[in-house]
């Protein structure tokens, strides 16, 4: 086999190989540099300059330069150089315009296009700037998405000589697989955005059908991310190992986003209870200004009756029934408003003079006969803490279910894949006495039990709750300190809670 064969099929394996590598790529930034790397490998170019397609203007990404030991970019951090615009006097933009490739022995000595940038980064550097070859990069749709420069191609005794004929070809390759790799890396990268806007949207059209939940699904994903960083600053405790890297973090917040999204087929009703009766307290009222109506025609009634009688004995005591009754009602009517107070304390003594309530009558108008509470009423008033009955609670504390039910319809690629997971664990304890599975200690994962503690806290601390007042911080985390005691919630990620103040962390 001769030698030129030998080198054309090792040329394609390693275009072969350089294929795989940038395929398998998953970073975009060290994707860009490593087409620049392998470009300047296979062309033994001593710099290039890897520019991509932005608003009309070819923008500085990859810089490299081996003589000058400049390396810029790979990590994605901004290279601060103008952009070139796509004026057909510059090489890079003329390659763009006309996807052509251009390939230049000596820059110094070619015409048509202007070098006076290369040139006077030389005379700034000492750097000469000699051979050029400068290739358009084209996904699969034939767009120029970026322009590939190398400069200065070397041979095997590191003298600066023009790039042969055949790299054009050669290099035209590697930047088509470039393009290609760089289109589908952007494409995902544009799916997997589009994915967490639509979350984003789905979970904020949900806390906006209420002011019990306004804001309340962006702190806690901006809790959470705050606290999974906080850990990976930690050097000491049970989580001291424990790190988030940028996939894990992500995946983190996306399930904060999402731990709520049953709360879609929670009834308004529910989830807007500012007081205990909630949309029944119109009733109430009205009921109550209805008996006031009836106290008073009794009342006239009996007074016009005694005033006929001539009697002064009976007006006294019309009148003194009439006090009485009316204190009475007074009484009454306080006693159910400040029950209805979720701030109100509910005692046992309450509770009974509530339940008599439901025993007592009066006649309306048409004289019926009516019960001055309802049953229902009764129970609402009586909720000792919040303001939701426990059949309330039941069908608020289900949408965890339905929070776990509706995500399972959605096909999470493999790596998200714990994340419907964590969404529903928000509200396990490691006592076991969470819901809905009654998960405990190992059973729970940290990401689970990070959601668990921003979510309490946010709804300690939230000023948009229809039925209490912000808390402040510091009783919050006394709260927060009880739950720990009980076993409820995990105490290393509670103490690095506290110890960085991870709630001054986020907006």
């Amino acid at each position: 086999m001769s030698t030129g064969l030998i080198n054309t099929l090792e040329e394609v394996g390693a275009l072969l190989d350089i294929g795989i590598a940038l395929s398998a790529e998953k970073d975009h930034d060290r994707l860009l540099d490593r087409i620049v790397t392998e470009a300047r490998r296979i062309t033994s170019a001593d710099a290039g300059t890897l520019y991509l397609c932005e608003s009309e203007k070819l923008v500085f990404k990859i810089i490299h330069n081996e003589i000058m030991k400049v390396f810029l970019g790979g990590n994605g951090e901004p290279v601060n150089l103008p952009p070139v615009p796509l004026r057909q006097e510059n090489v890079s933009a003329f390659t763009a315009l006309k996807r052509k490739v251009v390939n230049i022995s000596d820059v110094y000595q070619a015409e048509g296009f202007d070098f006076s940038g290369p040139k006077r980064y030389d005379q700034m550097t000492g750097y000469r700037t000699t051979s050029m070859l400068v290739v358009p990069l084209e996904n699969h749709e034939s767009d120029v998405i970026g322009v590939l420069q190398l400069i200065n191609a070397k041979d095997s005794e590191g003298k600066v000589i023009p790039f042969a004929p055949y790299l054009e070809k050669v290099v035209t390759s590697l930047a088509s697989q470039a393009a290609i790799s760089m289109t589908n890396r952007q494409l995902l990268e544009d799916i997997e955005q589009l994915f967490n806007s639509f979350v984003e949207v789905m979970a904020t059209a949900i806390d906006a059908q209420t002011p019990y939940n306004a804001n309340h699904t962006r702190r806690v994903a901006q809790l959470a991310g705050a606290l999974a960083r906080a850990v990976d600053a930690t050097n000491e405790g049970p989580w001291a190992k424990e790190y988030f890297d940028e996939q894990r973090l992500n995946h983190l917040v996306m399930s904060a986003w999402l731990h709520d999204i049953g709360k879609i087929t929670t009834p308004l009703s529910v989830m807007n209870k500012a007081t205990r009766l909630g949309d029944r307290q119109e009733m109430v009222l009205l009921r109550l200004e209805s008996i006031a109506s009836a106290l008073r025609r009794d009342y006239l009634e009996a007074k016009l009756a005694a005033r006929e009688k001539g009697s002064l004995v009976e007006a006294e005591r019309v009148e003194a029934e009439w006090a009485e009754a009316w204190a009475d009602w007074q009484r009454i009517r306080d006693l159910i408003i400040n029950a209805d107070n979720p701030s109100g304390r509910i005692t046992p003594e309450i509770v009974r003079e509530l339940e008599a309530l439901m025993e007592r009558t009066y006649l309306d108008a048409a004289g019926n006969r009516h019960t001055w509470l309802t049953a229902a009423e009764v129970e609402a008033l009586s909720v000792v803490r919040g303001t939701l009955t426990e059949e309330e609670r039941r069908q608020m504390e289900g949408h965890v279910e339905v929070t776990e039910r509706l995500l399972s319809k959605v096909p999470f690629p493999p790596k998200m894949a714990d994340v419907p997971r964590w969404a529903a664990m928000h509200h396990e304890h490691l006592d076991g006495k969470g819901y809905p599975q009654r998960m405990s200690g190992d059973d729970i994962p940290i990401e689970a039990r990070i959601l668990s503690i921003v979510d309490v806290y946010d709804a300690l601390t939230a000023a948009d709750r229809p039925y209490k007042k912000a808390m402040p911080v510091e009783d919050a985390l006394r709260i927060l300190g009880f739950m720990v005691k009980d076993g409820k919630l995990d105490e290393g990620l509670y103490r690095i809670f506290c110890d960085q103040k991870v709630w001054e962390k986020i907006d």
